[in-house]
């Protein structure tokens, strides 16, 4: 991944933030949107400058978003429903739930 190319997917993905670590050489990139980096204001992907240059921009989601970007589905009253089209509010509300495992 050239530069530019980098520069593009940046300004495409406005929840990734990055930070240029000059003296191990390498960059570091967080998604403000999963709760894995939010719960640590430290936590990073780094990814060496040699092997960003083999990077495919895909290459480059993956690694930092880790498979965590999962859509959560659940069934209520019958129907299927993306519990990321809910409001903060019924969010608490799932998050309050007893989970049981059979």
């Amino acid at each position: 991944m050239k530069q530019e190319e980098l520069s593009v997917y940046l300004d495409n993905n406005k929840n990734i933030e990055w930070f240029d670590d000059a003296e191990n050489q390498q960059f570091c990139f967080r998604n403000t949107d999963l709760a894995w980096y939010q719960k640590d204001a430290h936590r990073a992907t780094a990814i060496q400058y040699r092997m960003l240059d083999q990077m495919t921009e895909q290459d480059l989601h993956h690694a930092i978003n880790k498979g965590l970007m999962v859509e959560g589905i659940t069934r209520i009253t019958g129907y299927f429903t993306k519990t990321s089209s809910w409001n903060p509010g019924k969010r608490g509300e799932l998050e309050e739930r007893k989970k049981y495992s059979l």
